[in-house]
C-alpha cells in the first residue's frame, strides 16, 4: 500500500485555496532535497470546473492543479502556508482537452530555477502512465501585505 502524505481536510489547511477552489484530494510525496513533488486530483461533479455539458474538467485547469501542488509542497517544506501567485505560464502543452469524470489524475513537479523569491517549476499531469499536460509556471512567493 503506498503511502500518502497528506489528504482531505488536514491537506486543504495548507492550501491557500479555500472550499471548492481546494483542487488536490492527495499530497503523495515532497523531496526537499530533489525539489519535486506529487499529488492526486480525482475528477467528479462536485469538482468546482466540471462541466456537465462536456462531461469533465477542461485541461488547461491543469494549470492550477500544478500551482496547488507547488504550494502545498512549499508548505510541507517550509512547514507554513507561504503567500504567492502565478507570475506566467510557459509551454503549455495538452495531449487531451479534458479530464474525464472518475479520472485520477497524478501532478507532478519539480523546481527548475530559484531566485528568491521567484520560483519556476516545471508540472506534468498523468493519466494512469499516459501524459496528459505539460506546463512551467513561474511564482512569486513572499509576504504581500508588507508585514
Amino acid at each position: 500500500m503506498r503511502e500518502i502524505l497528506l489528504e482531505g481536510d488536514k491537506l486543504k489547511e495548507i492550501l491557500p485555496q479555500k472550499e471548492r477552489m481546494a483542487l488536490l484530494d492527495r499530497l503523495i510525496s515532497v523531496d526537499k532535497e530533489a525539489r519535486t513533488a506529487e499529488s492526486e486530483v480525482d475528477i467528479c461533479r462536485n469538482n468546482l470546473f466540471f462541466d456537465c455539458d462536456l462531461g469533465g474538467v477542461p485541461s488547461w485547469i491543469g494549470i492550477e492543479m500544478i500551482a496547488q501542488t507547488v504550494a502545498a509542497s512549499s508548505a510541507v517544506m517550509s512547514a507554513k502556508t507561504k503567500a504567492g501567485m502565478v507570475l506566467s505560464v510557459n509551454n503549455y502543452s495538452a495531449k487531451e482537452p479534458l479530464f474525464f469524470e472518475g479520472d485520477t489524475l497524478k501532478i507532478q513537479v519539480r523546481e527548475d530555477f530559484v531566485s528568491e523569491p521567484i520560483f519556476r517549476y516545471e508540472g506534468t499531469i498523468y493519466r494512469e502512465e499516459k501524459e496528459l499536460v505539460r506546463s512551467k509556471i513561474t511564482v512569486v512567493q513572499g509576504d504581500f501585505n508588507g508585514q
